[in-house]
Parts: C-alpha cells; structure tokens; sequence
C-alpha cells in the first residue's frame, strides 16, 4: 500500500539554486546514453528476473553492491518488493522501466533489488525501519542507504511524479542528489538520528528477561479486539482489510474449554470468529470460482480486493478454519476448508501427487489489467449462462451492468463486476419462490461453466519459488485439516509435502544448514529462523496427524527425528544465549547495523519466537526431553515484558503461553546390580545341548507335576469338545 513520509528529504528549503540544480540534473538524464549492466539476468527469483531487462543497473544484496557504492562514493537505493503485488508491477511500469526514471538512478546511486520471500530478514529488517521513520510501511519499500549500510530515508511506492502527498521518484532523486553532493552532514546526521531510534525500537523488541505472560493479559487482550471489532462486516477497525487469522487462532484459543475463560468470553470469541470468515467467504477477497483468498481488500466489507494470493494465507486460514471445526462442528467449515484445498491443488502446485511441493504466490495482474482474469462484463456472463440462469446469477453475486469494481485511485467504475454473495440462497429461495436447494445447484453449475470460461483467459502468473516456512506451514495445516475433518487424503499431500521438503532442503555442503528457496531443481539462500520455526511446527502437526490415523512406530520416529534435527539447528543458529529468544537473521550477515530479534506477529503470520516455542514445547512432551521446554519457556519469558505492554502485536507468543507445559525428563533406568566378589567368580552353568531332541532327564518331582498339569489340562478341554459337539 502506498504511503507519504516525512523526513528531512521532504522538509528540503526550494532555493532558487536547488531549483537550477533540480532542472540541470533532469536535463543530464534526459541526454544520457549510458546503461549500466543489470546484474539480475542469472538470478532464480521471479520477481528479479522480472527487472532483469530494466535500463537500471539492478545489484543484488551483497558485497559488489557495498564495494561499488564505496568506491564510487553513491548513495545505495535499495528496492524491495514480491513478484505478485500489484504495486511492485506499477512501480516497474512507471519508473524502473522508464528511460528518465532509470538514468536518474544509475546516475545518483547504485541501485540493489531484493525479493522478500527471498529474504523476509532484510525485509522485516527494513520494514520496521521504515515505520519507525513514518510510522507506515508497504511495498514496494524503497530505502535508501550510506555505502555503510545506514538507512536516511524510507518510503514505498514512489510514482514517476508527484501525485498530492506522494513524491515522484523524478523528484525525488535530484534532492537526494543535493543533500549527498552539497548537504552530507545532513545525511549523516540523519542516519545516525533514525539509527539511534532504531536500535532503541529494537532493543524493545528484543526483549527483556521476566515471567510468563498470564492469562490476565490474554483476557485484556481479548477486551481490545472487542473494542476494534467490526460487528457488521467482521474484521478489525475499518478501511483496509487483511484476513489476519493470528487473531483468530487467538480467539480460537480462548474458547477452548480449559482456557480459563468465561462463557461469554468464549462465545464472543467464537462470534468474532464466525462472522469474519462468512464475510470473508461473502465478499470479492474470496474467489468464488476457483477458491482461496487474496492478499487483503481495501474495503471494510471485503468487496474490492489486490488479487494477488500467497500460499501463507490459504495455510492460516485452512488452519483457522479447521480449528474452528474442533470447537463447533458444522457444514461451512467443511465448505470453506475443501475451497481452500481446492485452490491449492489447482493453482499452487503443477504436481498432483504434492510431491514437489507448493509454490509462494499467484499474481492478480494479467495482461489485460490488475485483476482482469477475475472480472466480469455483464455481457460476458450472459454469452456464457444458459438464458433462465442469468439473471439469478446476478442477482446472486451483484453483477451490474456498469459494473461494480472502480479504480482504487481514480474512484471511477470500470465497467466490470467482482464476484460477490449479494444474496444468500436462503434470500433468493424467499425471492424467487424455489426450493434452496434447487438455487444452490443451479449455481453451482453457473460458477461451473464460469470457471471453465476463466481457464481459457490469459493464464495467470505464479512465483514458483517452493518456500521452506511457507511450505511448513501448508504441512501443518493440511495435517491439522485432515483430523479435525477426518480426512486422510489430506494428511498425505502434508506427508508428500514433508518428505520433498526433507530431501531437497538440506545444504548437501553442510549437514547444520538448510536451504531456503527451491525452484527448477536448485535449492538456493540460507534458510533463516522463520524456516526452521515454521517448519518445525508444521512436522509436530504432521506427527499428530500420523498417529491420529495410526501410523506405523517407524514412521513416527521418522517425524520425531527430522523435528529434532530441525530444533537442534534452529537453536545453535539464532538462540540468543546471553539474552534468550531467537534471532530472525543469521549472524554472519555482512552488511546490515543490527540483528534483529522479534515477538512481533508479521505480515498477518505468526512470530517465528512464538511459533518454534509452540513446537519445541510440543516437541519436549512427546520425547519427555526437558532441555526442548526449557528453550521454550526462555523464548516466552524473554520477551513477556515487551508482550504485556503490547499484547495485540504478540498474540501467537500469548497463545504460546497459554499452550506452555513444563517437562521433566523422562524417568533414567535403574542402575545394575552391583555383584559381590563371590557372585562375579561363580561357574557359568552348562549350557544345553545344539539338538533339541536331546533333553535333561527331569527329576521325579519335575514328571510327577507335569502329569498332574497335563492331566487338568485335558479335564479343562473336554467340556468345550461336548459343547461342540452338541452344537453341531
């Protein structure tokens, strides 16, 4: 989402000298004929390839970007995005492919593109730099940086010009260029002020030692979602909407039964719940042709969506749905959750069997426009339906004839139609006089043909990226859906899933480290924290799920071991001894000023803290291993202080101490005896004889008892042998 920001770029005096600068500096660019060499040809990541014919001299994160803004003494210009938000194509479109645009920035910087579901370290890294100078943040973030690696000014997506409050990057770029070349101790007196508001931000986030959280603090929390709550159309606050499921899994949590909650707090919590996932379901963020959800919609009712969708989100919301079926069974759980499966298996895999794993995104840009492939003329919906379907159908899902859907920044109709439940089929069978269930397969033939008519469109695009941590999180909520819906189908594309990940992951140079990204048979990036923790998770549910269905001893080792490995890695990487918790960023990452640590929820996905404390204490009470809850405790217990004063921004970590269970090990077994001289030195007795038919003569004694045994033996016998008998 686009945002303005403030900082000493914007509060620039226009003198009549920085005017004749801005003007000379325009004129250069437009007279340049020098394209630098975009380095980003022989990357594996969509979203770079997707700029790697820009006439911008694109760096990727690393040492020849730092060494060449160094020697050439440039500001960085750091660019971060995803290949299927809408505004990273934009900004592609309009700036980084346009010949003005890009000779400014070869010029005045060195340009550095990062995709961050390549690297969701930097990206959570810079994102919270970003709302510490603007207290806003989105993408595309654009930060620009010394050659040292000190951020000075943060902003999103920029335009070519100014549009109101948003700064054009034509604009913008030549001020850069002042304050660099005639204004220096402004930059660094810049950096070093959001440097220092930084660290202070992060030493907030990183915790200080203290006590468990509690359930008071829960509850508090509970109170503030009520408060933000959108009673009409679910959802918190107004404006934008994101589905959030980590505040749904938290509501879920309270109303479990021994949760300590009220009645009323419970049923608040399941209301919350329901109304927002059937306004969800309702609304144009929902595909009610092809299933899944998109990313967010930038209205209160869910009608006007970005239409990308990423795999991270049908994970939490497949497992919110299916947590909410082990609270209150009923139809449209089973409904939503096989939607959701629907769309995994048609647009995030190519392999039907699973065994390949899921891809991270599905765009909403077509070539036809943002969101095209799922827009609808209402002339296009008549040359499809049959004529006595039509009109229903409209009446179903709000088709106009000028159209429903407007242009987010100019507010003007389009002249298409989204997708959404106008009307119930209870409404339409009290309108239309039809039986309900009549309405609701002639429907469900209409999205049929409609679906079909869709496939044949311009195909959409997908970032076939295959993602450790979003893959762990499919892994586990295709596990936890497969016993809360009793469906063991679903468990084997989790299991499938798992095994390709197990296989294909681990740097095959060192046993301690796995890969993050895999694509085209190349597994490629060091895998980070939210890899181990996401994926950790995902295998305890895995092992639930095995040994709900009654899985075989060997399999289940087989799980327990790779959680164990998994764990035993996390934990030697990012485990902060000195202090506790986990950093989200390896330690030799070179070129940033801080590492970073976090309890903070992310992006609508849980912490990675909170998260791995979840699986390592689950882990600690299967194996009976204590050192597993301890990790656990002290990951909670690092952060509670920051949790208490912050608690909406914690949820997953409060959910983790609500789930928390100390573990002691499991019992040592008894110590041998000890023998004396005596026994120690005592003959072996002899052994018995190789061939069988040779037996120890017995005693008298020995004969006697055995004819006595064999004797009530037989009398035992006999009367089973008559009832025999006489039966037949």
């Amino acid at each position: 989402m686009p945002s303005a920001s403030k900082n000493l770029i914007n509060e620039l005096s226009v003198l009549s000298a920085y005017d004749e600068y801005t003007e000379e500096v325009q004129v250069q660019q437009v007279k340049q004929e020098f394209h630098p060499v975009n380095h980003l040809g022989s990357e594996f990541s969509p979203y770079l390839l997707s700029h790697a014919n820009n006439p911008v001299g694109w760096y990727t994160w690393g040492l020849d970007a730092f060494n060449a803004a160094r020697s050439e003494d440039r500001p960085i210009f750091l660019s971060i995005g995803y290949s299927s938000e809408h505004w990273c194509h934009v900004m592609n479109k309009d700036c980084f492919n346009d010949i003005e645009a890009s000779g400014m920035i070869n010029s005045i910087c060195i340009p550095v593109k990062v995709d961050k579901e390549e690297r969701p370290d930097l990206d959570n890294l810079f994102m919270e730099i970003c709302r510490v100078q603007n207290g806003s943040a989105g993408w595309p973030l654009n930060i620009f940086l010394t050659p040292e690696g000190r951020p000075f000014f943060c902003t999103t997506w920029l335009p070519k010009r100014t549009i109101g409050k948003m700064p054009g990057i034509t604009e913008l770029l030549p001020r850069i260029k002042w304050l660099w070349t005639k204004q220096r101790d402004d930059i660094e007196r810049s950096a070093n002020e959001l440097g220092e508001n930084v660290k202070a931000r992060f030493d907030l986030l990183a915790g200080r030692p203290g006590g468990r959280i509690g359930k008071l603090k829960a509850f508090e929390a509970l109170n503030d979602l009520r408060r933000v709550f959108n009673l009409t159309w679910g959802g918190f606050g107004a404006g934008a909407k994101w589905p959030e499921p980590v505040k749904l899994l938290f509501l879920l949590k309270l109303a479990e039964e021994n949760s300590g909650a009220s009645k009323r707090d419970k049923l608040d919590a399941l209301t919350m719940t329901d109304i927002t996932l059937r306004r969800m379901w309702r609304g144009g963020i929902h595909d009610h042709l092809g299933g899944g959800f998109s990313r967010y919609a930038i209205d209160e009712r869910w009608l006007v969506p970005h239409f990308e969708k990423l795999l991270a989100d049908q994970a939490m919301l497949l497992l919110t749905v299916s947590k909410s079926q082990e609270l209150v069974q009923n139809s449209f759980h089973r409904l939503l959750a096989e939607d959701i499966i629907f769309c995994l298996t048609r647009y995030f895999t190519d392999n039907a069997s699973f065994s390949q794993g899921f891809k991270s995104a599905i765009d909403g840009d077509t070539e036809d426009g943002e969101g095209r492939y799922y827009l609808w003329t209402e002339d296009e919906i008549k040359a499809i339906l049959p004529e006595n379907d039509f009109g229903l159908f409209c009446a179903a899902y709000a088709v106009l004839p000028s159209g429903n859907f407007g242009n987010e920044l100019a507010g003007s109709q389009m002249g298409c139609n989204i997708l959404y439940e106008a009307s119930t089929v209870k409404e339409l069978s009290k309108r239309y006089g039809v039986k309900g269930s009549e309405i609701g397969a002639r429907l469900h033939q209409c999205r049929n043909l409609l679906l079909e008519a869709r496939d044949k469109r311009y195909p959409l695009k997908s970032d076939n990226k295959v993602l450790m941590s979003w893959n762990g999180l499919i892994i586990g909520a295709l596990a936890r859906a497969s016993v809360s819906f009793e469906q063991s189908e679903w468990r084997d594309f989790a299991e499938r899933t798992a095994l390709f990940i197990q296989k294909s992951f681990p740097d095959k140079n060192n046993n301690n480290s796995w890969r993050r990204c895999w694509i085209d048979g190349h597994a490629y990036i060091e895998a980070v924290c939210e890899d181990y923790a996401y994926l950790l998770w995902g295998i305890m549910e895995l092992y639930k799920a095995a040994k709900h269905f009654n899985s075989g001893e060997k399999q289940l080792a087989d799980w327990l071991k790779l959680a164990q490995n998994l764990a035993d890695i996390m934990l030697e990487k990012f485990y902060d001894e000195k202090n506790g918790g986990l950093f989200l960023m390896n330690a030799d990452e070179p070129n940033t000023f801080i590492r970073m640590k976090s309890p903070e929820d992310i992006n609508s996905l849980p912490s990675p803290n909170a998260l791995a404390a979840i699986a390592l204490n689950e882990l600690a009470i299967v194996l009976e291993e204590k050192k597993y809850s301890d990790y656990a405790r002290k990951i909670i217990n690092c952060f509670s202080r920051y949790a208490l004063d912050n608690p909406l921004n914690c949820l997953a970590l409060i959910c983790a101490d609500l789930m928390y269970k100390p573990v002691k090990n499991k019992p040592a077994p008894p110590p041998a005896p000890v023998l004396t001289d005596e026994e120690l030195n005592k003959p072996e007795p002899i052994s018995q004889p190789d061939n069988p038919e040779v037996q120890p003569e017995k005693s008298p004694e020995t004969r006697r008892a055995a004819r006595r045994a064999s004797r009530t033996s037989e009398h035992t016998a006999r009367p089973e042998r008559r009832t025999r008998r006489t039966r037949t």
